[in-house]
């Protein structure tokens, strides 16, 4: 059996985004990583290569367990917008628990990376671009999505501080009112 598959490649990346939670992005070395999972520096490259890697496979993971969820609100919903509207149902569901908020700090920190922010400007883009804004439909998304992404923004970076009730009432006037 290879070193790869003894090593629990989660796990290291479970120790990877609390170094990041603690310690930011500069704290962040492949000897920590090595020294917290108790095992070899060289078992840690072998998995990830590099710190690139590492911020790679933690992106990779946050973005497999958005798919998942996303696909779940679905529900084999193909329609136009369908996606964005689960994008922004994902947002006012989980917008208050640990998981998502340890998410959200997670990517906030890997903002400082270049790579991590042009791929985010990139979905972005590539998401509003999506959007057909001749239509009244496609104008109330823009706005909706827009809307739900500042939300998460300010809520995020904690420049509002809002009672779970109350985000939940704003997230369904944001719903009655433009989806």
């Amino acid at each position: 059996m290879s070193t790869k598959n003894k090593i629990d490649k989660n796990y290291l990346i479970n120790i990877i985004e609390e170094i990041l939670l603690n310690d930011g992005i500069s704290g962040l070395s492949i000897r920590k990583v090595a020294t917290k999972a108790n095992i070899s520096i060289g078992g840690v490259q072998y998995i990830f290569g590099n710190k690139e890697g590492m911020i790679k496979a933690v992106l990779e993971k946050n973005e497999e367990d958005y798919n998942r969820q996303i696909k779940i609100l679905l529900k084999d919903d193909n329609s136009k917008y369908s996606q964005l509207k689960a994008h922004i149902e994902y947002i006012s569901k989980h917008n208050d628990n640990e998981e998502f908020d340890k998410i959200s700090k997670i990517i906030t920190i890997l903002l400082q990376e270049k790579f991590v922010f042009e791929g985010l400007q990139d979905w972005y883009s590539a998401s509003l671009n999506s959007i057909d804004t001749n239509t009244d439909e496609g104008k109330k998304l823009r706005l909706a999505f827009l809307f739900s992404e500042a939300m998460f923004t300010l809520m995020t970076l904690k420049y509002i501080n809002i009672s779970p009730k109350e985000q939940k009432e704003i997230f369904e006037d944001l719903k009655t009112f433009l989806l």
